[in-house]
């Protein structure tokens, strides 16, 4: 602990100080342990090898049924595209990154060490801003950008031939938003609460609700992140987006992650240790 905890004298703003040594220690926390290297191969194993699933085994398994199920459904691309984005971005990455992140806050307020940092010379939105940028780096290149890029390959292998680039990065960059919105509500909950179950619970069911209530609470669509795992999937594959509705649920979740990040840094300015 005493090698992840050294702090190092560092010239920074004053409303940053400390900002440098937290950055170091939350990316050791992902860098310097088995965590990085686990997270990197589950992830890849697990959205590719879904994708792969779909592209590759359930059109023999149709074909051989006799069955048109998966050329009325558009495809093994369009269903290949549908299981990164809308399944695995929209749904399992999302579950994964709660998961993980749901210990950036509370984990070291339990343990007495948020209160012993905080004794040094140390601004609290740093510390807040410091969990933020190393997590955020550990999940865009562990649960996106290496899971995107196997999945990519995966695509291009099954269509034989390489994949428009654009039109798929411009969808990865969709995903990376919806992503970064459960980030910053998950590390706001943990500065609100003192319990695990309200941190998981909450975005876990604003996530769940997106998914099988979204048909009813269709109003919602144009201020929360439930439709940007299918606008990501329609960008990639270079079809309209659904409703034509593009920017405004864009706009709002930017505007969401820039409110529970700004949430985040008042409470924990406020908080008591």
């Amino acid at each position: 602990m005493d090698a992840n905890l050294e702090l190092k004298r560092v010239k920074e703003w004053g409303w940053m100080r400390g900002f440098a040594n937290l950055y170091r220690k939350e990316s050791r926390a992902w860098w310097s342990t088995k965590r990085w290297w686990i997270n990197g191969l589950l992830w890849t194993v697990l959205v590719a090898g879904w994708v792969a699933v779909w592209v590759f085994i359930m059109p023999s398994l149709y074909a051989a049924a006799g069955s048109t199920v998966m050329t009325d459904l558009g495809g093994p691309l369009v269903m290949g595209l549908k299981m990164l984005f809308t399944i695995a971005g929209g749904m399992l990455i999302a579950v994964g990154l709660i998961v993980l992140c749901q210990d950036l806050i509370i984990g070291e307020k339990q343990s007495g060490l948020t209160e012993w940092l905080l004794a040094n010379p140390v601004q609290r939105k740093a510390y807040v801003l410091a969990k933020l940028c190393a997590s955020l780096v550990a999940i865009l290149l562990l649960l996106i950008v290496l899971p995107g890029a196997a999945a990519y390959g995966v695509l291009s292998l099954a269509t034989g031939g390489p994949l428009a680039l654009q039109p798929f990065l411009e969808g990865m960059g969709i995903l990376v938003l919806h992503s970064l919105f459960y980030l910053t509500l998950t590390l706001m909950l943990g500065t609100f609460f003192g319990s695990r179950s309200a941190i998981l619970g909450i975005p876990l069911g604003i996530l769940l609700t997106g998914m099988f209530f979204s048909g009813i609470l269709k109003p919602l669509l144009y201020v929360s992140p439930w439709l940007l795992p299918q606008l990501a999937e329609a960008v990639a594959g270079g079809v309209p987006v659904p409703g034509g509705l593009l920017w405004p649920p864009l706009l709002a979740t930017g505007l969401w992650c820039l409110v529970f990040t700004c949430a985040a840094l008042i409470k924990f300015e406020r908080s008591e240790f």
